[in-house]
């Protein structure tokens, strides 16, 4: 079984929400909660991953294969305590890897201190969890995640935005195609936010791009 893989940040895809790390030339894909994006976004900075410039990220890894479904699930945390804690949580009945990994939209501390003070209304406004849902947590987990709730984590109480961080990677990824056309970075990066404010409804990497290359042809 897998606990810890440490390699290069490889990828960072919000959809998933999922990293891929590149351990010796070897790639994981790794679900990662909503409520650590904002680390691992600041970790990543500017770097281009896709040219192999990602940064070294150790993750403790929940690993989860079942009879029905033989394809291992990896989901990544960057602390112990939060894979111990997301264990529990998926022992609460509805409550599998890939629901559980999109419901933590904040940080494990709240969640354990919501369980712990029966505070359904924050247990019911995670995603994909719901009143009935709620209820199920506290009756399973009330008493178990003590710890937790005490956790000194990333704090994150507030829903994390995950379309702000989209967008941040969305500029990072047309700012690399332009750059990739021989333009310096500083460059690159000022066409596409010129781009970006001159259009504000551009919302894909190839609208972005095209929408510069447009710009360079007017000039």
């Amino acid at each position: 079984m897998i606990t810890h893989l440490r390699g290069r940040l490889a990828r960072m895809d919000l959809a998933g929400p999922l990293v891929e790390l590149d351990v010796h030339g070897v790639r994981f894909e790794i679900l990662v909660p909503i409520a650590l994006w904002p680390e691992l976004t600041e970790l990543a900075g500017e770097a281009d991953l896709a040219a192999g410039e990602g940064p070294e990220l150790g993750l403790h890894i929940f690993y989860h294969v079942t009879a029905n479904n033989p394809t291992p699930v990896l989901v990544g945390f960057l602390r112990r305590a939060e894979r111990d804690f997301f264990r529990k949580f998926t022992m609460v009945e509805g409550i599998g890897p890939a629901k559980a990994v999109k419901a933590m939209n904040v940080s494990v501390s709240t969640i354990a201190r919501a369980i712990e003070q029966e505070d359904r209304a924050t247990l019911a406004r995670l995603p994909g969890i719901g009143p009935r849902s709620a209820d199920k947590i506290i009756a399973t987990l009330r008493g178990r995640v003590t710890a937790e709730a005490a956790l000194q984590d990333a704090g994150v109480e507030r829903p994390v935005d995950a379309a702000q961080f989209e967008e941040k990677r969305l500029l990072a990824d047309a700012a690399e195609a332009i750059a990739g056309l021989g333009y310096s970075r500083a460059e690159a990066r000022r066409r596409v936010e010129e781009a970006v404010r001159a259009d504000p409804s551009l919302d894909s990497l190839d609208a972005v791009v095209m929408a510069v290359l447009r710009s360079l042809d007017a000039r």
